[in-house]
């Protein structure tokens, strides 16, 4: 079975970081939407632009793995073509806890992340924090994945890991795909 994949949860599950993992693992393209999404110094690309190059790259390979959420933006693309989804529903107190570990890091060891762009103490303490936008969006992502996979996409393979120890499991469960 052709593997097209989307590891999707709220800000500072991991996503990423599966991605690359299982991407190694199952000889996968990985495609990191946080990358395509931001241009230097943060700025956003234009909502269609976004949608069109996410495609574009998605086109370029048969089989894919894709990091992210843009869950509304994407509904229509990647979620159409994506057959398996793994959600990343990780409780709020394990979040919290990566985010300041990730921000930590990031900040301090000036590691690049979004692209070519560095998280900074100013940013972390504006109202455009990552902190802020966990609270702001955490309960209401995962009302929409319930809902989604319920009733907008019940037909697709949906692994919902818990705990990060459950990541374990995925490598017999997409093997046997």
């Amino acid at each position: 079975m052709i593997k097209k994949i989307i590891i999707t949860g709220t800000t500072c599950t991991g996503k990423t970081t599966l991605g690359k993992k299982l991407s190694k693992e199952f000889f996968l393209q990985q495609i990191d939407l946080d990358d395509i999404h931001f241009l230097p110094n943060w700025v956003e690309k234009e909502k269609t632009l976004f949608v069109k190059e996410v495609s574009e790259e998605l086109n370029k390979y048969k089989e894919w793995i894709v990091s992210g959420s843009y869950q509304s933006l994407l509904k229509d693309t990647l979620w159409q073509e994506a057959n398996i989804i793994i959600w990343l529903d990780y409780p709020l107190n394990l979040i919290l806890r990566r985010y300041f570990i990730r921000t930590y890091k990031r900040i301090v060891l000036k590691e690049k992340c979004c692209g070519e762009n560095y998280e900074t103490l100013s940013k972390t303490f504006s109202k455009e924090s990552l902190f802020l936008w966990i609270f702001k969006t955490y309960w209401k992502r995962k009302k929409r994945m319930h809902h989604w996979k319920e009733n907008l996409f019940p037909h697709k393979k949906w692994v919902v890991l818990n705990n990060p120890r459950d990541e374990k499991m995925l490598k017999s469960l997409l093997s046997v795909e």
